[in-house]
């Protein structure tokens, strides 16, 4: 029904595409539009409203259209042709880039693009994760992780709340970074939400870049295009719970865990009085 409508309402041959993601994606060329179509469908309404709110401030040539039909969130982008980022290893040049390139989204999408903001304090935003994972594989662990930091709270949520927050890309990582006419650009924005800018460098220092000389590469990248402040010990040993919280939920609601052990492994980090900005 949602893709023959569709097709209808954009005088379309819209296909699906497949998407490791979980997310139904389409493509086919639109007369309406007179443009080829990459058509994000989403379940979730938070995510459907922080991509097509970013798209429209941060690729508005891009965004075409949204549309809600029944309990499907549709967001309607022109057709580009991308290419994956070929990275074997990354160089201090490249990290200093993708600083740049992190930086400026934050840059541009800052008070200018409505996305969700939590009025939770983060030790409230952590609760809530952990009563999500009761039930699941992760219930054990995620409890007694949250136990050990339940000393970091008090000191946690003051700074947390003092610091700047910036409209967050929610899954920055090389996958999320595509080749556009020989120029770096990034994707898929359902997860924006509003945060302090340490929280987007968590999953790529943490997975992509674990050499301090090349995270500092990051920051001075970053730095050139946005304010960066370092969050204290207790802030970031949080943060990185709550990243391991989301990936957990993910991993427990999609079969072929893109992420992998990655939770797991920030779980052992925090057990380990450690924390993941090493620079």
């Amino acid at each position: 029904m949602l893709v023959e409508f569709l097709n209808d309402y954009y005088q379309a041959n819209l296909k699906s595409i497949h998407d490791v993601a979980g997310n139904q994606h389409l493509i086919g060329y639109s007369k309406v539009f007179k443009s080829p179509l990459f058509v994000k469908i989403f379940k979730e309404r938070d995510m459907f409203y922080a991509e097509q709110h970013v798209n429209q401030v941060y690729y508005p040539e891009v965004y075409l259209d949204s549309v809600i039909f029944g309990d499907n969130y549709v967001v309607t982008l022109k057709d580009r042709k991308l290419k994956d980022v070929s990275v074997k290893k990354i160089s201090p040049e490249r990290a200093y880039a993708f600083g740049q390139l992190l930086g400026d989204f934050h840059k541009k999408l800052t008070g200018k693009a409505t996305v969700h903001q939590s009025n939770k304090q983060l030790s409230e935003q952590i609760q809530f994760h952990v009563k999500r994972l009761q039930e699941t594989e992760y219930e054990a662990t995620v409890t007694n992780v949250q136990q050990m930091l339940k000393s970091d709270f008090e000191h946690a949520d003051m700074e947390y709340a003092q610091l700047p927050k910036v409209v967050l890309h929610g899954d920055f990582s090389i996958r999320n970074i595509m080749d556009y006419r020989g120029k770096d650009i990034l994707i898929d924005f359902e997860r924006s939400h509003m945060g302090t800018p340490y929280q987007d460098f968590i999953k790529f220092f943490y997975n992509e870049v674990r050499e301090p000389a090349l995270r500092n590469e990051f920051i001075k990248g970053y730095e050139t295009m946005y304010d960066f402040e370092i969050p204290r010990k207790a802030v970031q040993r949080c943060l990185l719970f709550l990243c391991a919280l989301d990936i957990c939920e993910y991993n427990a609601t999609h079969p072929k865990r893109k992420f992998g052990e990655m939770p797991n492994a920030m779980l052992e980090t925090i057990k380990k009085n450690d924390a993941v900005l090493a620079l």
